[in-house]
Parts: structure tokens; C-alpha cells; sequence
């Protein structure tokens, strides 16, 4: 599925060629550097750091503690952390996602490559560094095609002015206050870094066999004398289970960020008694209440788009691992395992757009509502908007069934993949 064809535009960026395995040796023609070797200040490494380091939440706070410490979420984001930065490589021009192989002595790397989903990091972390993003997007208008800053645009909605000049941006600042302006800047930094999160625990799953034995077992798969690459199964559905729990988290904030927009427009309830609106305070205050309202409806459509690429990466993984690791002659109840989860995948993906749609469609209701108060305040218009406009707005957004996608599934073939190694 792809995204609601009302939603599409540059800011939907959606990636689905992408699989984070593969086991190489280290291959000629690409440019590959340690991320050890990387200048501090690169910002690929200030990407990867960041997500690594104890303050990026959306890893450990999605699992229960059981299933952080006996489900091997934990142990595989310890691993990758281990590997990082001197058994890191990044690779250019990027011909995956992140992979691991083995040096010439057999010892273990893992790769990030330069993808789509880290170029879009990097991008933001470029672009929304609170000093740069006035010169940046300035940078972003002045170009030929105006694809960025489209995107920006699309991005900040009704905010996007406050960023035209450095007093726009002062004033911007100001009138969101501290906390609201440094949240919205850095959930927009940190877009889709989810995504290179699950890739490391993808990677960090595939780094808990020996690297002797873990060469072994997908040769033997590779010769076809095992019908299922095991260490495979767990990586992937290990990446799997971690797009679940985010989809929840994401729509968990969703709806925390409408619940703030509520009381917001009620805020607004008490202009309707003025027959305009004065400069100074009342003023002051209206532009506040709007600017911060636009705030969290950036918020919203951030999430929003996270989520779709959490459910298109699901849909992905599965379809993946069955045509690349998992043959015809695979034990039944695996195939049935794998095929459900497919098809629930499948469902959360078409259920998210719906949700989706539904959501966008809300947040520009909401849009309408706030232009109205703006003409109002403007003397453009003679009387405020009617309450119920923005009492309809609210009612469609707390309506909005998100969907949960099944962890289920994916903790059953991760199991199993344990077992079958326990065995082996």
C-alpha cells in the first residue's frame, strides 16, 4: 500500500527496497570507513552517537522489562553498542541498509550504509540545529527546484514563516516558549531515527552467534542443506517486534499531542466576547495559544509519518525473509507462523493509512479552525469561528482507532529461531 494518495509528498518518504542483512565480505569499489575514523563532528557520526547514546527514548521505554532482559532486546542493543565505533563501517555509495559480514581473519564488522532513511537523518540533523535552520532553509528556497523546501513547508505548516529570518525565528521562539520550541526541534532532528534503530537491533541479534559458527550456519543454508537460515529468522523478527511496540509509542504521543490541542482551543473561548481583538496582552496571548496549537500539529504529522514507515518496514521484513532465507521445504508450522504474521502486517499497514488519513483530515479541520480566529483577529472577518467547528475538529481526531500490530508473532519466531540454534 502506499501512502494516502491525499498525503503524498516529498515529506513521505517511503523506502521499500531496504533489508538491514546480508553477510559479505567486504567488497570492492565502495568507500568504507570506520566510524572510529570519522571526524566528530560529521554529521553521520552525530547521527549514529545519538541514537546509541542513553537519551534517544524510543528503544528501551517500547519493551517491558522481561521483554528487554529475557527476550534479547536488551542484549542485542548492548551488542550493537559494543560494535560502535570500531567494528562500524560506513559505506558509500550505499548498496543496503546495514549488514554485517566478516574480515579475511573471520572476525565480525557490521556496516551502515549511505541510505535513503540516513540521508534523510542526516538531512535533519543538519537542517533543525536551532543556530542553522534560518540559513538552512533560506538555502532550501533559493534553490532551482524547490523540493526541500517543499518539504520543509509541509513539515511546519503554519510555522514555517517563523523561520523566514532570524527575528521571525526569535519571536517564533518566544512565543512557543522554551520547552514546546526545543521538543518540536528535536522531534523533527530526530525523525526516523527509529528506523536506524531497528536496524541496529537487527544487527545486534545476528552479533550474538560466533562468528565461526554464524559463518557456518549460512553456508550451510546457502548450499541448501538447511531449509531456514535460523540466525536470519531471529534478526529479522527481532526488527519486526521493535516496529510494533514504536507504531504503539508514536500513536501513544499522537494522541497526547491532541489532548494538548484541546484545551488550547478553549483557550481561545475566552476572545469570542471581544468585538475585536486589541494589541498588548490579549494579543500576546492569542498568538501564543495559535502558534502552539500549529506546534502540535507538526508533531502530529510527524508521528504520523513514523508510523508509516514502521508498518511498510513490517510488511518489508516479512516479505523479505521468506523469499530470501526461508525455502519451500521449511517445517509447516513456521511457514503458518510466518504467513500469519504477513498477513497481519499486511492488515496494520492497510488499518495505519486508514488511521492515517483519517488523522490528516483532522489536523486540517483543525487548520481551518485557526485560520477563521486569524481572520477574525485580522478584521478580516466579523465574528470568531462557530465553537462547534472546533468541537467537531477534536471529536473526529479522539476518534482515530490506531491500530496495534501483533507482537505476538513476532516473539513466536524469534523463539523459534531460538530453539533451532540451541539445537544446532
Amino acid at each position: 500500500m502506499n501512502p494516502p494518495a491525499k498525503l503524498r509528498g516529498a515529506v513521505w518518504l517511503t523506502v521499500l527496497s531496504l533489508f538491514g542483512a546480508g553477510v559479505l565480505l567486504s567488497r570492492p569499489g565502495l568507500e568504507r570507513t570506520l566510524f572510529r575514523d570519522l571526524p566528530s563532528n560529521d554529521p553521520v557520526q552525530e547521527v549514529v552517537e545519538t541514537i546509541l547514546g542513553s537519551k534517544y527514548a524510543p528503544v528501551k521505554s517500547l519493551f517491558t522489562p522481561d521483554e528487554w532482559t529475557n527476550g534479547g532486546y536488551g542484549a542485542a542493543w548492548d551488542r550493537a553498542r559494543s560494535y560502535f565505533p570500531g567494528r562500524v563501517y560506513f559505506v558509500r555509495p550505499g548498496t543496503y541498509f546495514m549488514t554485517h559480514g566478516f574480515d579475511a581473519d573471520g572476525r565480525r564488522f557490521m556496516e551502515i550504509h549511505d541510505s535513503p532513511y540516513l540521508s534523510l537523518c542526516v538531512a535533519n540533523r543538519i537542517t533543525f540545529t536551532p543556530g542553522a535552520i534560518v540559513g538552512d532553509y533560506g538555502r532550501m528556497r533559493a534553490a532551482e527546484n524547490g523540493r526541500e523546501a517543499s518539504a520543509f513547508r509541509e513539515k511546519l505548516g503554519r510555522l514555517e514563516e517563523g523561520f523566514r529570518d532570524e527575528k521571525a525565528h526569535r519571536d517564533l521562539r518566544e512565543t512557543l516558549g522554551g520547552p514546546l520550541y526545543g521538543r518540536l526541534i528535536q522531534a523533527l532532528r530526530d525523525e526516523d531515527y527509529h528506523m536506524l534503530a531497528g536496524g541496529l537491533i537487527h544487527e545486534g541479534m545476528h552479533a550474538a552467534l560466533g562468528d565461526a559458527r554464524a559463518a557456518r550456519l549460512q553456508a550451510e543454508f546457502k548450499a541448501g542443506t538447511q531449509p531456514v537460515q535460523w540466525d536470519e529468522l531471529g534478526a529479522f523478527m527481532a526488527e519486526a517486534g521493535y516496529h510494533a511496540r514504536f507504531g504503539g509509542w508514536a500513536a501513544a504521543d499522537i494522541r497526547a499531542s491532541w489532548g494538548r490541542i484541546e484545551p488550547l482551543l478553549k483557550g481561545l473561548e475566552k476572545f469570542r466576547r471581544m468585538s475585536r481583538l486589541p494589541a498588548g496582552g490579549s494579543r500576546t496571548g492569542f498568538d501564543r495559544i495559535r502558534a502552539q496549537t500549529w506546534a502540535e500539529a507538526a508533531l502530529v504529522r510527524l508521528r504520523a509519518r513514523e508510523i508509516w514507515q514502521s508498518a511498510r518496514r513490517m510488511e518489508k521484513l516479512v516479505a523479505g525473509f521468506r523469499q530470501d532465507y526461508c525455502r519451500g521445504d521449511a517445517p509447516q508450522d513456521l511457514a503458518s507462523l510466518l504467513e500469519k504474521l504477513e498477513n497481519g502486517s499486511a492488515s496494520f499497514v492497510a488499518a495505519a493509512g486508514e488511521a492515517i488519513q483519517s488523522n490528516e483530515l483532522a489536523l486540517r479541520a483543525l487548520e481551518e479552525v485557526l485560520d477563521a480566529w486569524s481572520a477574525w483577529a485580522g478584521g478580516r472577518r466579523p465574528f470568531p469561528p462557530p465553537i462547534t467547528d472546533s468541537q467537531a475538529a477534536l471529536k473526529q481526531a479522539t476518534g482515530i482507532r490506531w491500530p496495534a500490530a501483533d507482537t505476538a508473532a513476532a516473539g513466536a519466531l524469534m523463539r523459534r529461531a531460538g530453539e533451532e540454534l540451541l539445537r544446532d
